[in-house]
């Protein structure tokens, strides 16, 4: 697989055949990612009262964890310009206010952190950065703050980067997701 530069980044999203929309403005898009912003929604997790610790969730199907997750989480949308503050040790569900539309032929991408929040202890993805051929929804974000400080997230800021590589040969297969199904 190759990265792709900023021009062929251009290129793509210019022919229609990357889909980000909202489309990027010139500062978003690096030599060799584009930026990816916050959205105003968030999913948290509860915990407190030690119900926590008595949830289980069965992780073999992915449709009935996202119930189970679902079930034992709120979700909590804030406004533009508003904060969202994820403490130490934290973890929450978020969106990307771009929505990724990736063709079936020769396209990948995966998500990256952002340096500065990366060294304060932000993570943007668990182990789950893979943006597959045929994906066609908001990206949901694992964030995970595994620094010593309370960081203060913002709907609009850029949040992580999106990496577009190529495949040697075009998908057969089609994307079916839990994820891309409901839109979370």
């Amino acid at each position: 697989m190759a990265v792709l530069s900023d021009q062929e980044l251009w290129a793509l999203i210019g022919s229609g055949r990357l889909v980000i929309d909202p489309p990027p403005q010139p500062n978003a898009v690096s030599p060799s990612t584009i930026d990816l912003t916050l959205a105003n929604d968030f999913r948290v997790p509860h915990a407190g009262g030690g119900a926590a610790a008595e949830v289980v969730i069965d992780t073999r199907e992915s449709a009935s964890a996202m119930e189970a997750l679902y079930a034992h989480s709120e979700e909590r949308t804030i406004a533009d310009g508003e904060s969202f503050p994820i403490e130490p040790g934290a973890f929450v569900l978020a969106w990307t206010r771009e929505r990724i539309g990736l063709p079936n032929f020769f396209l990948a991408a995966r998500v990256e952190g952002r340096s500065t929040p990366t060294r304060l202890g932000l993570s943007v993805h668990q182990p789950a950065p893979i943006v597959h051929p045929t994906f066609d929804e908001r990206l949901q974000l694992e964030m995970t703050n595994a620094g010593p400080y309370t960081l203060r997230l913002y709907p609009g800021q850029a949040i992580g980067q999106l990496v577009v590589e190529t495949m040697s040969l075009p998908a057969v297969a089609t994307l079916d997701s839990v994820h891309q199904r409901s839109g979370d």
